[in-house]
């Protein structure tokens, strides 16, 4: 099998593997340091990106370089634009966010909406008698122009809607049909919530949570391509090789069979004649 790999064909064909193979290892070295650096990213301190306007503009997403860093805006809550999303555990504590509409002045003279994480509260305190959610029993966001700061967050993904003030998930793509548009595709969850609130944990979307390992299984899919062009030239090898193989025995059965066919020739019969004897003379 060795003459027929050392063939320039399977020398040339040899190469363009390797080079396929060399492609492949440098993408899943990318894809490793990608995900790595992502490790790093969200074990540093959140970085502090100044005006939410200088670093996000309405209807852009939030990518994993800004998710979870700290910006601030200035705004106004907007009355009734509330809704609080029940089913959370904090600190094994059965909690309910409280998400409120702030609107933002643009540079252009119009005003945006943005979510804003304000807090949480133990689900025992906005739960009636009945033992229902209430969402008549949270706080109220507090009036006027006000300045926040926290972190900026990509939106969770929508799987239902709002029903009487209470939603399944912090989901952009929901609010905007509640509330209306424009606004922006992320929120901020406040680093100091006011009143009774209580801070929220940070958060994590599903962009986030899914990203590091993500990247790490492309960078084991990049390994397992370049193996496999490897090995898809060893198989050419060696099912020429065997081709080969199976020609040359068919060959030689043929030349023996042709040869058993020939005829055979019977040894020759010598016959002598006996000297007259005395009888017959």
């Amino acid at each position: 099998m060795l003459r027929v790999a050392l063939r320039p064909r399977f020398l040339g064909m040899l190469a363009l593997m390797i080079v396929a193979t060399l492609v492949c290892g440098l993408l899943a070295t990318w894809q490793w340091d990608r995900a790595h650096q992502v490790i790093t990213d969200q074990a540093a301190e959140p970085a502090q990106l100044g005006d939410l306007r200088g670093v996000l503009a309405v209807g852009d997403p939030v990518t994993n370089e800004i998710a979870g860093e700290i910006v601030t805006v200035t705004g106004s809550f907007v009355p009734g634009e509330q809704v609080i999303v029940p089913g959370r555990n904090i600190g094994g504590t059965p909690a309910v966010l409280v998400i409120s509409s702030l609107l933002v002045d643009q540079g252009d003279g119009t005003r945006a909406r943005l979510p804003v994480a304000r807090g949480w509260l133990p689900a025992a305190e906005v739960t009636d008698a009945d033992g229902r959610i209430t969402p008549a029993l949270v706080p109220a966001a507090p009036q006027g122009e006000i300045e926040i700061s926290g972190q900026l967050e990509a939106s969770e993904a929508a799987s239902g809607g709002v029903d009487g003030g209470v939603a399944p998930e912090i989901a952009t793509p929901m609010l905007v049909n509640e509330w209306g548009s424009p606004m922006y595709s992320g929120y901020v969850s406040l680093a100091e919530p006011s009143g009774t609130l209580r801070t929220l944990p940070e958060a994590e979307s599903d962009f986030s949570r899914g990203l590091n390992w993500q990247n790490i299984g492309y960078s084991f899919q990049w390994v397992a391509f370049g193996g496999f062009f490897l090995f898809l030239w060893w198989r050419s090898v060696r099912a020429t090789h065997l081709d080969e193989v199976a020609d040359r025995r068919e060959a030689m059965q043929k030349l023996l069979g042709e040869d058993d066919s020939l005829p055979t020739r019977s040894p020759a019969v010598v016959t002598t004649t006996a000297p007259p004897s005395d009888k017959d003379v």
